[in-house]
């Protein structure tokens, strides 16, 4: 779908909203306000780096902007404030529309020839900030290593999405990621010095995030039909934090035509196939259980 200049200005003005953001809550926070003010601007925070992701996500589809410099540069900028390689994630998420509800990615089941007491592991490592952690990692430890043994990091066993996606890097991809870190350790470094950040005030802001993120990757797709397009819900969110999400909730329309400008997903999603967002929510946090014999019982439910 061609990019319309409403859309790739708007774009650029969240971009901008989020930078500032972004710099304005780590810096209140690292400051000496009230105990209270500092958990809601933390809340804001971690709400307003959702969106942070969703920008991230359209540019990935190069939906960001029409101009390709202008689209690689804000995923660049996006992905750094939100603490990973742009490259890294884009490869992860365009697998993902080709792995969704696969093996790969279902971790709320035990398949017969599974560890539960793995399984529960991984969940809960997941879920509980591993997604943003591992992502993290990749942009500290994938540079340092050589592509010619890249496949390292591939498991091939058929049950890590993140693990898969190491299959799918070219060289090019691999270079990237190395001028991503180079990027990133300059902007973040010369954030934290001349604002007089504490690496306390990171790990706070930063642990909160990955948390609220991680167990939100999940949110769409656990419990879903094993299709990998329609594996997946729209869920309802307040208007305001609908926004700061840029329509990330409306995740089945998007699943369903991935081309749709983040603009567009709400008022085309039919807003009677939709669940609460915090209904789902909960269920993320249920324990793993044998693979259904009937997976009809997670046919689509809407409320």
């Amino acid at each position: 779908m061609k990019i319309t200049k409403k859309h790739q200005n708007q774009n650029l003005l969240v971009l901008l909203f989020q930078l500032i953001s972004w710099w304005g809550c780590i810096s209140l926070i690292n400051s000496e306000i009230h105990f209270g003010i500092k958990i809601v601007v933390l809340i804001f925070f971690s709400l307003m780096m959702q969106g942070v992701f969703s920008l991230m996500h359209e540019c990935y589809h190069d939906l960001g902007h029409s101009n390709k410099t202008v689209n690689a540069t804000m995923a660049l900028l996006s992905s750094t404030i939100f603490g990973t390689s742009s490259t890294l994630c884009k490869v992860n998420h365009i697998g993902h529309h080709y792995r969704n509800r696969t093996r790969h990615e279902i971790i709320e089941f035990v398949y017969p020839d599974e560890s539960k007491f793995k399984k529960t592991l991984k969940q809960y490592f997941m879920v509980l900030g591993g997604v943003w952690l591992l992502s993290f990692l990749g942009l500290i430890i994938l540079p340092f290593t050589p592509y010619r043994t890249s496949k390292i990091f591939a498991l091939n066993d058929g049950n890590n999405t993140y693990s898969e996606s190491f299959n799918k890097f070219s060289k090019t991809d691999w270079m990237r990621i190395k001028g991503e870190f180079v990027f990133s350790i300059f902007f973040i470094s010369g954030f934290t010095y001349f604002m007089g950040w504490k690496w306390q005030t990171l790990l706070l802001c930063y642990g909160v995030f990955a948390f609220s993120w991680s167990s939100l990757q999940w949110v769409y797709h656990m419990r879903t039909p094993l299709d990998v397009v329609e594996g997946t819900y729209n869920l309802r969110l307040p208007t305001q934090i609908r926004w700061l999400f840029l329509n990330f909730n409306c995740n089945l329309t998007h699943h369903r035509d991935p081309n749709l400008p983040w603009q567009d997903l709400y008022k085309l999603s039919n807003q009677k196939e939709t669940q609460p967002l915090w209904y789902r929510y909960l269920l993320v946090f249920k324990p793993p259980e044998p693979f259904p014999g009937d997976v009809a019982k997670y046919d689509k439910k809407y409320f």
